[in-house]
C-alpha cells in the first residue's frame, strides 16, 4: 500500500517520498531572473528537508516586460543556464528530485495566433534548456494568472478562433507544447501541468472540463497532474484540511495510471498520509507548511513512526 514515505516512479525517475512543494513565490527571485544565494539557500534547504519533489516558482520562458518591476526566474535566455544548473545539482544533491516550472505573461493569450505559435516555441526552448540545466523536467501551468491560465479558463478567454471557444480549442497551446517537448526531449523527462478544476463560477472551468483536459494532456504527453483551483472570485468556499482531495480524486478516478497531485491545508502528517493511503491522490503539495518549516517532512516522519494519534503538526 502507498503511504506518505513511499517512493514513487515517474518518466525514470524516483522519488523518495510523496511530499512536494508547492511552485509559489519564494520572496528571493532577483529583478534580473538569475539565481542568486537567497533563492539558492531557499531551495537547498527544502531539499535537505526531505521532500521528494520540489516544483519551483515561475520561470519566464520570455522576456518580461521592463514595466515589471517583481523578481523572477528567467530561462529566457542561454546566460541562464549556469546557475540554473547549480540549483538543480544542489536540490538533487540535497535528495529532491525537482521540475522547472515555466510560464510567460498573460497579455500574450489576447494577442495573434502567430504569436502564440512564438510563445509555443520559447516553451518548448525553455525546456530545453532546463534539461541542459539537470532538471528532471518541467511544470506547466493553467494557474496562477500566466498565458496557459487565461487561454484554458472560459472566464478569461474571449477569442473567437482555433484558441477559443470549446474546452478542445483552449487547451490548443497547451497541448502544442507538450507535443512540441516531447519531439525534442523523449520520454524519460517529466512535464507536469498544474491544473484548475474548479473556478467557483457558473461561466468558469468546472470539474467535468478538467477531467476532459486532463486526460487529453496526458495522452499527449505530461506525465504529472497537480489539481488546484482559482480562487479570483467573491464566492466564499469553506477552507478545511484537505477541501481541495475530493477535486483532485475526481481527476484520478480517470487518470489511474497518471500520479496526481493534491493539495488544501494538508500539513496534518496523519492526514497528508491517510489520503494517499486511501487512493484519493498520489502526492501532497504543500505551500505555507514547508515555507515556514523547511524540515517538516522529517518531522512529519518523526510523528508517524509514534503512536497514531499521539502528537499532530497543525500549520
Amino acid at each position: 500500500m502507498a503511504h506518505l514515505f513511499s517512493t514513487l516512479s515517474i518518466a525514470g525517475k524516483t522519488l523518495r517520498n510523496r511530499v512536494v512543494l508547492a511552485p509559489s513565490a519564494s520572496g528571493y527571485a532577483a529583478l534580473d531572473g538569475f539565481v542568486g544565494e537567497a533563492l539558492y539557500s531557499y531551495y537547498l534547504d527544502r531539499a535537505h528537508g526531505g521532500v521528494g519533489l520540489i516544483i519551483t516558482e515561475p520561470a519566464h520562458v520570455l522576456n518580461p516586460s521592463s514595466r515589471d518591476t517583481r523578481g523572477h526566474l528567467g530561462i529566457y535566455h542561454d546566460s541562464f543556464v549556469p546557475r540554473l544548473r547549480s540549483l538543480a545539482t544542489a536540490i538533487q544533491g540535497g535528495g529532491a528530485c525537482v521540475l522547472l516550472s515555466l510560464d510567460a505573461a498573460a497579455g500574450l493569450a489576447s494577442r495573434s495566433e502567430a504569436t502564440l505559435h512564438e510563445a509555443a516555441e520559447a516553451f518548448i526552448q525553455a525546456a530545453w534548456r532546463a534539461r541542459s540545466a539537470g532538471f528532471d523536467g518541467v511544470n506547466l501551468s493553467s494557474a496562477d494568472g500566466g498565458i496557459l491560465h487565461s487561454l484554458i479558463s472560459p472566464l478569461a478567454n474571449r477569442r473567437t478562433d482555433s484558441y477559443g471557444g470549446s474546452p478542445e480549442n483552449r487547451m490548443r497551446l497547451a497541448v502544442e507544447i507538450v507535443e512540441g517537448m516531447r519531439q525534442w526531449l523523449g520520454n524519460r523527462f517529466i512535464i507536469g501541468f498544474r491544473l484548475v478544476a474548479e473556478e467557483f463560477d457558473a461561466h468558469g472551468m468546472t470539474l467535468q472540463d478538467a477531467r476532459v483536459i486532463a486526460r487529453r494532456l496526458t495522452a499527449t504527453g505530461v506525465n504529472i497532474i497537480d489539481v488546484t483551483t482559482d480562487m479570483r472570485t467573491d464566492i466564499q468556499v469553506a477552507h478545511f484540511p484537505g477541501w481541495r482531495v475530493p477535486l483532485a480524486a475526481s481527476i484520478k478516478s480517470v487518470l489511474p495510471d497518471v500520479p496526481v497531485i493534491g493539495s488544501g491545508l494538508l500539513g496534518d502528517p496523519h492526514l497528508a498520509d491517510s489520503v494517499v493511503r486511501d487512493g484519493s491522490i498520489d502526492l501532497v503539495m504543500l505551500g505555507r507548511s514547508l515555507r515556514t518549516n523547511a524540515y517538516w517532512t522529517q518531522l512529519a516522519r518523526i510523528v508517524l513512526d509514534s503512536q497514531p494519534g499521539l502528537v499532530a503538526l497543525n500549520y
